[in-house]
């Protein structure tokens, strides 16, 4: 008879808190698994009630692959009651597929994180605390507490134009220099985290940050290198976030 393991309860808990779905790849690096292993894994999870799945039309390949989700009994594992099941499958069958790519894109950023800090607390894009903050009027893609500090995430696909970035950068640069993200987060620090896809974007949009609060780097880079490494381009240079290795459990 097969039994839940500590990765299993990690991944339940990511799905309830920070994740309204993962793909393969990303609940691979939370089990830490060959891809094989995990595959059979989630077969397992799946059959067993643990998890659930839906299938999307992906981008590239233009396959359906399935995203997973709790499952009704993992879902009641983790503290959630029962009768909240069917409005949480209802949010994730309706989620646009519009919105799939950006949303996985975030959740690598927020497993990196979390695989690799000690996070505590993040606060999603589509929390509304964001849109009730007066003076701002960004909508980040989500502001992560760790041991490294505090930091805005903005996921960049590559879409956007110069001038929708320009003022972005201006509302966070405002955000700060009026106290207002003092008031509403105080003793934290300030950054933003600008991941797009390619060096050449960053080229095109650093000299629109006019801040060293703005560091950018590309999504490969920061998936493939270590948490600390120094990779973050600025305005005044490269930089390194401060993050301690995450304890072992």
């Amino acid at each position: 008879m097969r039994h839940l393991q500590t990765g299993h309860l990690l991944l339940f808990r990511i799905l309830r808190d920070e994740c309204l779905f993962l793909n393969s790849r990303q609940i691979q690096r939370i089990l830490t698994r060959a891809k094989r292993a995990a595959n059979k894994e989630l077969a397992w999870l799946v059959s067993a009630g643990y998890l659930q799945r839906r299938y999307r039309l992906e981008t590239v390949s233009h396959f359906q692959v399935p995203l997973y989700y709790l499952g009704k009994l993992g879902w009641e594992m983790v503290g959630n009651a029962a009768e909240g099941y069917r409005a949480y499958q209802k949010e994730i069958a309706q989620r646009s597929e519009r919105q799939t790519d950006h949303l996985l894109a975030v959740y690598d950023v927020f497993l990196k994180f979390i695989l690799e800090s000690e996070v505590k607390q993040i606060i999603g894009g589509e929390d509304r605390l964001w849109q009730e903050s007066l003076g701002f009027g960004n909508l980040p893609d989500g502001w992560i507490q760790s041991n490294g500090g505090e930091v805005f995430i903005e996921v960049d696909l590559g879409t956007e134009r110069p001038g929708v970035v320009a003022k972005k950068f201006a509302n966070y640069i405002k955000f700060k220099e009026s106290g207002n993200y003092g008031l509403m987060f105080p003793g934290c620090g300030f950054k933003v985290l600008f991941i797009t896809t390619t060096e050449v974007r960053i080229e095109s949009l650093e000299r629109l940050a006019m801040t060293d609060d703005i560091w950018f780097a590309t999504m490969d880079e920061f998936v493939r290198e270590r948490l600390d490494h120094q990779h973050w381009f600025a305005v005044n240079g490269f930089y390194a976030l401060p993050v301690a290795a995450k304890k072992e459990v």
